[in-house]
């Protein structure tokens, strides 16, 4: 029953990335991402009863602590990416204010001469 429930909820969150990529809401790149995600999500419901038989051998007492463990590992991965992608946008936006800083110094420096003739 909880096999069908998780399989659910991952065909459930598949078609929603699916859904937001198609409207536009969601980037192609991240899109990827969610995809990947929900992919694992159902691969991982299909074999639950497989990493419940793995984790009894691994000596692992509640085998859903395993399961627990690989999406915190998987959810740590995802902020590390965000960061340094936020990174790279912030370096961005730092060249772009600066850019238009000059710009508009060089329209005011260029009104200027112009009303002085």
């Amino acid at each position: 029953m909880v096999q069908l429930l998780v399989i659910v909820a991952a065909l459930l969150f598949f078609i929603q990335v699916i859904y937001l990529t198609k409207v536009n809401k969601l980037a192609d790149k991240q899109a990827f991402i969610w995809l990947v995600f929900a992919i694992l999500g159902l691969v991982s419901a299909a074999i639950l009863p497989s990493l419940n038989s793995l984790t009894i051998e691994l000596g692992i007492a509640y085998p859903p602590a395993l399961i627990i463990l690989f999406a915190f590992l998987i959810v740590l991965s995802f902020l590390v990416y965000h960061t340094i992608l936020l990174s790279k946008q912030e370096g961005k936006v730092k060249i772009l204010i600066q850019e238009v800083a000059f710009l508009q110094k060089e329209l005011q420096d260029f009104k200027d001469e112009r009303q002085n003739k």
